[in-house]
């Protein structure tokens, strides 16, 4: 074994909008923020420039709350952490959770302070800032690296790269590239034309083309190796990221890539074990499930009382969805931000919505959300034909904000209607293949145009799109109070019974 020199893994962190994207742009002399929808970075990418011969990689972690599991990881793949936090705005929440994450990772930290071009700047104030958070800069009675700087006009930038150039070298960074691989997904995606990518930082061994990898019982032989230039290589050494190319899927961000058919230490990997921490949040299940095993086996099938488990299991109802996104690392900080309690993630994955997605949707009353993806004509026709929603985003705090909203919406879900008119279901009849509900309606008015719930009990257990509305054999636009009439619905399964009740209403804020 022979240990080399390697470039440390410099993450930048820090509150949004403080400007860790335009410190990455002027560093590696790109545009990222033009081309991000919303100025905010979206996913994770990791990027190698040289200052003065010393190489040095950047991971750049996106700065939404949403992503704090995504900016947690990124902390413990690194071995320097650059904090960024604006001279004019100081300390914020998320500069706040950065250093929490620092703090854990155990990792050297230097502050950039930014946007010291502005007329507004509060040096003094923001170290003091620091200090009450435990970033004891120097100067105020620390020893962390605080540097001025102008990400806009690169004032202080050299200095910050050497500060991190001098803080590597004590720390001694060295790795062993004739190790066996390991490699670290930090991001990941499918191509249309080269089938699932995953962007890695090589943390011990060489990557190299045509090498036979694993990943999480993920195999594949590597294809094509590209940095972040899109240049062809033919080998990644410790330090360096790259783009594999030759998966048969995608894999999840913070997997290891291994080298098949290569004999590893029985101890895993530090990155490995985060995994490990994921599955510990299964157990509560796993016991409630051997719990119910227990309850079972004590008592006599005519002896167990069931509603033992509607206690344990306090049944409520939830938003059901389907998630797609265009990247891996997007996808899981989505999902993170699910509300277990008020949401039910029924699929989710990388790519476009499929046929696939829509006839899960239409038998289960799910939703389904795209993030910067591309919704197709013929599924929008499907999708209108059936009444399956479909929401896309381009930003990922919007999309945020609006799940938020749904699930506060699930405590009141008529907050912001306004009913119409209400029927109940006397009886149900099938003509030509359709099921047809017929409604007696109780109050109001029903329209074809309406929107509509249908309840059982106190639940909404679909939002169903009328398809036909008849009196008789006569097609009809609208019933009125007291009236009955035969409704068939878009979605041909869906599950309605005699007894349930159907309410007419309209959104108050689109009077």
């Amino acid at each position: 074994m022979a240990l080399e020199k390697r470039p440390p893994v410099i993450t930048i962190m820090g509150h949004v909008d403080h400007g860790k994207t335009t410190l990455l742009d002027y560093i590696r002399k790109t545009k990222v923020v033009a081309s991000e929808a919303g100025g905010i970075t979206q996913h994770i990418g990791a990027y190698s420039i040289e200052y003065k011969g010393q190489p040095l990689t950047f991971i750049d972690t996106p700065g939404h709350a949403a992503f704090n599991r995504m900016r947690a990881r990124g902390a413990s793949l690194t071995d320097i952490v650059v904090l960024v936090v604006a001279a004019n705005d100081g300390v914020k929440p998320q500069t706040i959770e950065s250093i929490r994450h620092i703090k854990s990772a155990n990792v050297p930290v230097i502050v950039a302070i930014n946007k010291i071009d502005l007329p507004d700047v509060r040096l003094d104030e923001v170290k003091s800032q620091l200090v009450e958070h435990g970033i004891s800069v120097t100067g105020f009675g620390g020893d962390v690296e605080a540097i001025e700087v102008s990400a806009l006009k690169g004032k202080g930038v050299d200095k910050l790269l050497e500060t991190i150039a001098v803080t590597a070298d004590l720390m001694e960074l060295t790795a062993d590239p004739a190790l066996p691989l390991e490699a670290v997904v930090i991001e990941s995606s499918v191509d249309p034309h080269r089938g699932p990518l995953a962007a890695v930082i090589v943390r011990q061994g060489t990557l190299k083309i045509r090498q036979e990898i694993t990943v999480d019982g993920n195999d594949g032989r590597i294809r094509q190796l590209v940095n972040e230039a899109h240049l062809n290589l033919d080998q990644v050494t410790p330090g360096f990221p790259a783009e594999i190319v030759g998966l048969h899927q995608v894999p999840a961000v913070g997997s290891i890539v291994y080298e098949v058919g290569v004999e590893y230490p029985v101890v895993k990997p530090k990155l490995e074990k985060m995994a490990e921490s994921d599955n510990e949040k299964n157990q509560e299940k796993i016991q409630m499930d051997e719990l119910g095993k227990s309850a079972i086996a004590l008592a006599g099938p005519d002896e167990l009382d069931f509603s033992v488990f509607d206690k344990m299991l306090d049944v409520k109802p939830k938003i059901k969805l389907i998630i797609r996104a265009d990247v891996e690392g997007t996808l899981e900080a989505i999902v993170q931000n699910l509300d277990d309690e008020s949401t039910q993630l029924l699929a989710s994955g990388v790519g476009q919505i499929t046929e696939q997605d829509l006839e899960l949707a239409e038998a289960s009353g799910a939703a389904i959300i795209g993030f910067q993806v591309k919704v197709s004509t013929q599924i929008k026709k499907l999708a209108k034909q059936s009444g399956i929603k479909i929401k896309t985003y381009e930003i990922i705090y919007q999309l945020i904000e609006d799940l938020q909203q749904a699930q506060l919406k699930l405590l009141e879900p008529t907050i912001d209607e306004q009913v119409l008119g209400e029927a109940e279901i006397l009886q149900i009849f099938e003509m030509r293949g359709d099921r047809i509900a017929g409604i007696k309606v109780k109050t109001g008015q029903f329209k074809k145009s309406n929107l509509f719930h249908l309840k059982r009990g106190d639940e909404i257990i679909a939002n169903p799109v009328i398809k036909s509305m008849m009196h008789g054999k006569a097609e009809i636009d609208s019933i009125k109070t007291k009236s009955e009439g035969g409704l068939t619905f878009k979605n041909r399964k869906l599950d309605f019974q005699v007894g349930d009740i159907l309410l007419a209403y309209k959104i108050v804020d689109e009077e």
